[in-house]
């Protein structure tokens, strides 16, 4: 049986972004009954310019608020984009079970949930466990079922 170990988030607040609200977006993705067990981190960084980068990180480990939060996310996509995911889980997936998705920043930062068609970006990285040994066709019929669950595909 296959569940979701882990939840991270990793996200970049440039010198014309406020980076307030990049943490918010990233917590967004979050149901907000488990945002406090949610861990932060803040890296500095420069650019390219020399300008200041934040690179923020978040990170889930309790195995109830990480499920909780896959089927959130999923449940807030709109039907489209979790036809998008269901059909392209076979590349979303790597050899260790981590599920990759992108999600678009500004729209997470006003609270909607969609997947990324350009370079703002909430990287999101789910690790799936299974026990003995992770299975990626087995990973992908229960991510294909909670897709189904949340909303449905068609």
């Amino acid at each position: 049986m296959s569940f979701v170990a882990k939840i991270e988030a990793r996200a970049y607040s440039r010198s014309t972004e406020v980076p307030e609200r990049v943490v918010a977006a990233i917590l967004n993705l979050y149901p907000e009954k488990y945002r406090s067990l949610v861990e932060l981190k803040t890296t500095k960084a420069e650019g390219h310019s020399g300008d200041k980068i934040f690179v923020f990180e978040s990170q889930l480990k309790n195995k109830v608020g990480c499920e909780a939060t896959l089927d959130y996310i999923f449940a807030k996509l709109d039907k489209e984009d979790r036809r998008r995911l269901h059909n392209t889980l076979q590349q979303r997936i790597d050899k260790n079970c981590f599920f990759f998705v992108r999600i678009d920043k500004q729209a997470a930062f006003l609270g909607d949930t969609v997947i990324a068609k350009g370079p703002d970006v909430i990287s999101v990285q789910v690790h799936i466990q299974q026990y003995p040994r992770c299975k990626q066709e087995n990973v992908i019929a229960m991510l294909k079922d909670r897709l189904r669950v949340s909303g449905g595909v068609d």
